[in-house]
């Protein structure tokens, strides 16, 4: 069974507060986890990468080994499929994370427009909205 993942990133201002929303859907369509998270001051990219990276430990943390991942990020998508370069560092440091993350899980990154990313992009706003701070404190 492959589970279906989103993410998105926010930020309004760029760098601006910024969100990061993610979600997983099983096969029959349920989503079975979601997260809006605040994340303060970021850019665009980064609160992208953040949405990633929480949709990735959290798939990890259920046990998931077969990930389709969704995002309406085609920087971000096609930077962590290694088809773009990444050039600057502290971008390349969030592709790494997410590389580690992805290892021993199939793992297939799809760059999907806006309007088919809404649950995640709600999320990612909703995170900005209710500025719900991260537990360790970012």
């Amino acid at each position: 069974m492959t589970v279906i993942g989103y993410f998105d990133g926010a930020s309004r201002g760029n760098p601006g507060e910024a969100g990061a929303g993610a979600c997983l859907v099983d096969d029959t369509g349920k989503v079975v986890w979601e997260c809006a998270e605040y994340l303060g001051i970021k850019t665009n990219n980064e609160a992208e990468y953040a949405a990633l990276l929480r949709l990735l430990a959290e798939a990890r943390s259920m046990g998931v080994s077969e990930l389709e991942v969704r995002g309406d990020s085609k920087l971000v998508i096609c930077q962590v499929k290694r088809e773009w370069k990444i050039n600057k560092p502290h971008l390349r440091n969030l592709a790494e994370r997410a590389w580690e993350m992805m290892s021993g899980m199939k793992v297939d990154l799809v760059w999907t427009p806006r309007e088919g990313n809404k649950l995640a992009d709600d999320l990612s706003n909703r995170g900005i909205d209710e500025k719900r701070s991260l537990p360790d404190g970012r």
